[in-house]
């Protein structure tokens, strides 16, 4: 939060990838934070096309968390980024019901990604589109 080091690096993190974040999704409702010093578990839960609680795990190597380091920092500046990111998704999800986006949104391209979670959602057997 104020711009001071973390709290030392995971092993085999070296400086060509210090101070970088990494992202992996995991189909169809969990993603997976990687930074220098611990790794964000995110699990989303939907329950209705307008109802998505998240629940976020901050992991940190065992002797991390016995030695007591101040670990609120990363915590709160992740939990400050989430909740922006939060807020934008849920003000993008207004009107989402409208007829016009019965067959999905727009995305633009660096959102791929999205796209093609929304093509796999869709394959599913279960939606009856496969």
């Amino acid at each position: 939060m104020d711009g001071s080091a973390g709290i030392g690096r995971l092993p085999g993190i070296d400086d060509n990838r210090d101070r970088r974040y990494y992202a992996v999704t995991v189909r169809p409702q969990v993603f997976i934070n990687l930074v220098p010093d611990h790794v964000i578990l995110h699990r989303k839960f939907p329950l209705a096309p307008d109802r998505t609680p998240a629940e976020c795990d901050w992991l940190y190597l065992p002797e991390v968390v016995d030695s007591g380091a101040a670990t609120a920092e990363s915590v709160e500046l992740c939990h400050r980024v989430r909740a922006q990111a939060f807020d934008a998704c849920e003000r993008s999800r207004l009107a989402m019901d409208s007829r016009v986006y019965r067959d999905g949104g727009v995305l633009v391209p660096s959102e791929h990604h999205i796209g093609a979670f929304h093509e796999w959602v869709t394959a599913q057997p279960e939606n009856g589109r496969a």
